[in-house]
């Protein structure tokens, strides 16, 4: 029984400290998306760092945009990728550990590259 509840406590352990980002629902082209994670390690929060990368989701894609060093746990991002576009989220902590969120297309807006609004 004392195995159970060892196992249980670090499984439980294990599962809450996983470094997560959370793939956003509706991305519109020049509108502001909230991007959010959660875990990581070290002082991730000073050594966060964004990068929207090529169709394929491939972590050693070319950068489409990097959002730099973040504080907290979320930063709004104002998408400046064309409608069309399958991007994915790339996050780094002070570790060098990363986590991605699934592909997701930019979705069509009408302020800025598309509509003459």
């Amino acid at each position: 029984m004392k195995f159970s509840v060892v196992s249980l406590s670090l499984f439980v352990a294990g599962t809450l400290a996983q470094f997560t980002i959370n793939t956003p629902a509706n991305v519109v082209e020049c509108q502001p998306t909230l991007l959010a994670w959660s875990g990581g390690t070290g002082e991730f929060f000073e050594h966060a760092v964004f990068r929207p990368i090529l169709p394929g989701a491939s972590p050693d894609g070319t950068a489409l945009e990097n959002l730099g060093q973040q504080n907290g746990t979320s930063v709004t991002w104002v998408c400046n990728i064309a409608s069309g576009t399958s991007i994915g989220l790339t996050l780094r902590d002070s570790t060098g550990a990363t986590a991605q969120s699934a592909p997701f297309t930019v979705n069509p807006g009408c302020t800025c590259f598309s509509c003459p609004c």
